[in-house]
Protein backbone atom coordinates (compact mmCIF):
# COMPACT_ATOMS: atom_id res chain seq x y z
CA UNK A 1 0.00 0.00 0.00
CA UNK A 2 1.27 3.69 -0.57
CA UNK A 3 0.17 6.19 2.06
CA UNK A 4 -0.87 9.60 0.50
CA UNK A 5 -2.51 12.79 1.81
CA UNK A 6 -4.87 13.93 -0.57
CA UNK A 7 -5.53 17.50 -1.05
CA UNK A 8 -9.35 18.96 -1.64
CA UNK A 9 -9.35 22.44 -3.65
CA UNK A 10 -12.31 24.67 -4.78
CA UNK A 11 -12.14 27.77 -7.06
CA UNK A 12 -14.61 30.26 -7.44
CA UNK A 13 -14.18 32.85 -10.43
CA UNK A 14 -13.72 35.66 -8.02
CA UNK A 15 -10.92 34.04 -6.68
CA UNK A 16 -9.02 33.03 -9.72
CA UNK A 17 -5.69 34.98 -10.79
CA UNK A 18 -4.36 34.23 -14.41
CA UNK A 19 -0.92 33.06 -13.98
CA UNK A 20 -0.05 31.73 -17.26
CA UNK A 21 1.56 33.59 -20.11
CA UNK A 22 1.51 32.06 -23.52
CA UNK A 23 4.11 29.36 -24.06
CA UNK A 24 7.43 30.47 -26.24
CA UNK A 25 5.49 27.54 -28.61
CA UNK A 26 2.12 27.20 -30.32
CA UNK A 27 -0.12 24.48 -28.76
CA UNK A 28 -3.27 23.44 -29.89
CA UNK A 29 -5.86 22.14 -27.20
CA UNK A 30 -8.32 19.99 -28.96
CA UNK A 31 -11.67 18.85 -27.38
CA UNK A 32 -11.94 15.20 -28.12
CA UNK A 33 -15.86 14.66 -29.23
CA UNK A 34 -15.78 10.72 -28.67
CA UNK A 35 -12.53 9.72 -26.40
CA UNK A 36 -12.45 6.34 -26.93
CA UNK A 37 -10.89 4.01 -23.88
CA UNK A 38 -7.74 2.81 -25.72
CA UNK A 39 -7.16 6.52 -26.83
CA UNK A 40 -8.09 7.93 -23.56
CA UNK A 41 -5.46 5.15 -21.26
CA UNK A 42 -3.15 6.56 -24.03
CA UNK A 43 -2.91 10.35 -22.85
CA UNK A 44 -3.45 9.09 -18.98
CA UNK A 45 -0.78 6.74 -19.34
CA UNK A 46 1.69 9.76 -21.04
CA UNK A 47 0.50 12.15 -18.14
CA UNK A 48 0.27 10.17 -15.12
CA UNK A 49 2.29 7.42 -15.23
CA UNK A 50 5.48 9.44 -13.33
CA UNK A 51 3.01 10.24 -10.59
CA UNK A 52 1.47 7.29 -10.04
CA UNK A 53 -1.50 7.18 -11.87
CA UNK A 54 -3.33 4.13 -12.32
CA UNK A 55 -7.02 4.14 -10.83
CA UNK A 56 -8.30 4.73 -14.49
CA UNK A 57 -6.32 1.18 -15.24
CA UNK A 58 -9.11 -0.65 -12.92
CA UNK A 59 -11.95 0.36 -15.10
CA UNK A 60 -13.11 -2.25 -17.71
CA UNK A 61 -13.13 -1.30 -21.45
CA UNK A 62 -17.26 -0.94 -21.19
CA UNK A 63 -17.29 0.89 -18.27
CA UNK A 64 -14.37 3.52 -19.31
CA UNK A 65 -16.24 4.03 -22.54
CA UNK A 66 -19.05 4.67 -20.72
CA UNK A 67 -17.50 7.09 -18.39
CA UNK A 68 -16.20 8.82 -21.29
CA UNK A 69 -19.57 9.34 -23.25
CA UNK A 70 -21.53 10.63 -20.22
CA UNK A 71 -22.72 13.82 -20.60
CA UNK A 72 -20.63 17.01 -19.35
CA UNK A 73 -17.54 14.85 -19.32
CA UNK A 74 -14.68 16.19 -21.67
CA UNK A 75 -11.33 15.67 -22.41
CA UNK A 76 -9.17 18.09 -23.67
CA UNK A 77 -5.78 17.44 -25.54
CA UNK A 78 -3.00 19.63 -26.17
CA UNK A 79 -0.50 19.57 -28.47
CA UNK A 80 2.78 21.02 -29.61
CA UNK A 81 3.51 20.04 -33.61
CA UNK A 82 1.50 16.92 -33.19
CA UNK A 83 3.05 15.47 -29.96
CA UNK A 84 1.56 15.57 -27.15
CA UNK A 85 1.76 17.96 -24.40
CA UNK A 86 -0.77 17.27 -21.95
CA UNK A 87 -4.52 17.30 -21.17
CA UNK A 88 -7.42 17.99 -18.79
CA UNK A 89 -10.36 16.48 -18.40
CA UNK A 90 -13.54 18.15 -17.05
CA UNK A 91 -16.88 16.62 -15.55
CA UNK A 92 -19.36 18.47 -14.00
CA UNK A 93 -17.77 21.33 -12.11
CA UNK A 94 -14.43 19.43 -11.61
CA UNK A 95 -10.83 19.21 -12.89
CA UNK A 96 -11.03 15.67 -12.90
CA UNK A 97 -7.54 14.81 -14.66
CA UNK A 98 -4.62 17.54 -15.26
CA UNK A 99 -1.13 17.60 -16.39
CA UNK A 100 2.03 17.54 -18.41
CA UNK A 101 4.20 15.01 -20.09
CA UNK A 102 7.03 14.99 -18.51
CA UNK A 103 8.95 16.39 -21.83
CA UNK A 104 7.24 20.34 -21.12
CA UNK A 105 6.82 19.73 -17.38
CA UNK A 106 9.13 23.00 -16.39
CA UNK A 107 8.55 25.09 -19.52
CA UNK A 108 5.87 26.94 -18.56
CA UNK A 109 3.31 25.55 -19.63
CA UNK A 110 1.83 24.11 -16.72
CA UNK A 111 -0.16 27.65 -15.71
CA UNK A 112 -0.88 28.23 -19.09
CA UNK A 113 -2.67 25.06 -19.32
CA UNK A 114 -4.33 25.12 -16.53
CA UNK A 115 -5.77 28.45 -17.18
CA UNK A 116 -7.39 27.05 -20.14
CA UNK A 117 -8.77 24.32 -18.10
CA UNK A 118 -10.30 26.74 -15.51
CA UNK A 119 -11.41 29.17 -18.73
CA UNK A 120 -13.33 26.33 -20.04
CA UNK A 121 -14.77 25.08 -16.67
CA UNK A 122 -16.02 29.11 -15.66
CA UNK A 123 -17.64 28.91 -19.29
CA UNK A 124 -19.52 25.68 -19.32
CA UNK A 125 -21.28 27.48 -16.08
CA UNK A 126 -19.46 26.22 -13.23
CA UNK A 127 -19.85 28.56 -10.33
CA UNK A 128 -17.55 26.69 -8.44
CA UNK A 129 -14.54 24.02 -9.24
CA UNK A 130 -13.43 21.51 -7.32
CA UNK A 131 -9.87 19.35 -7.84
CA UNK A 132 -8.05 17.21 -6.06
CA UNK A 133 -4.03 16.40 -5.77
CA UNK A 134 -2.17 14.01 -3.60
CA UNK A 135 1.53 13.90 -2.47
CA UNK A 136 2.53 11.56 -4.98
CA UNK A 137 0.91 13.69 -7.78
CA UNK A 138 4.53 16.28 -9.27
CA UNK A 139 5.90 18.41 -6.14
CA UNK A 140 4.37 21.99 -7.49
CA UNK A 141 1.18 20.53 -8.47
CA UNK A 142 -0.53 21.81 -5.14
CA UNK A 143 1.49 25.09 -5.30
CA UNK A 144 0.29 25.93 -9.25
CA UNK A 145 -3.33 25.32 -7.89
CA UNK A 146 -2.87 27.32 -5.07
CA UNK A 147 -1.14 30.30 -6.97
CA UNK A 148 -4.14 29.54 -9.67
CA UNK A 149 -6.56 30.43 -6.15
CA UNK A 150 -7.40 27.68 -6.04
CA UNK A 151 -8.25 27.00 -1.79
CA UNK A 152 -7.63 24.06 0.11
CA UNK A 153 -10.95 22.82 1.53
CA UNK A 154 -10.28 19.32 3.64
CA UNK A 155 -7.06 17.09 3.22
CA UNK A 156 -7.44 13.41 3.89
CA UNK A 157 -4.82 10.20 4.83
CA UNK A 158 -5.15 7.47 2.22
CA UNK A 159 -3.74 4.23 1.53
CA UNK A 160 -3.84 3.23 -1.67
CA UNK A 161 -2.82 0.49 -3.82
CA UNK A 162 0.98 0.80 -5.30
CA UNK A 163 1.17 0.57 -9.01
CA UNK A 164 4.69 -0.81 -8.66
CA UNK A 165 3.59 -3.74 -6.89
CA UNK A 166 0.54 -4.47 -9.44
CA UNK A 167 2.25 -3.76 -12.60
CA UNK A 168 5.99 -3.64 -11.65
CA UNK A 169 6.93 -3.75 -16.08
CA UNK A 170 5.14 -0.76 -16.16
CA UNK A 171 5.75 1.70 -13.54
CA UNK A 172 9.26 2.87 -12.75
CA UNK A 173 9.92 5.16 -9.37
CA UNK A 174 11.18 7.84 -9.18
CA UNK A 175 10.19 9.07 -12.05
CA UNK A 176 12.68 10.64 -14.32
Amino acid sequence: MLAVTVTHLELVPAGWTRRGVAPAIEIDIVCEPKPTASFYLRLYDRVGRPWLWYERRLYGHDELEAMLSRPGHEVHVARHEGGLVGYFELYENEIVFFGLTPGFIGRRVGPWLLDRAIERAFARGSSRLILNTNTVDHPRALDTYRKAGFRIVRREERELQDPRVLWPDIYRWPPK
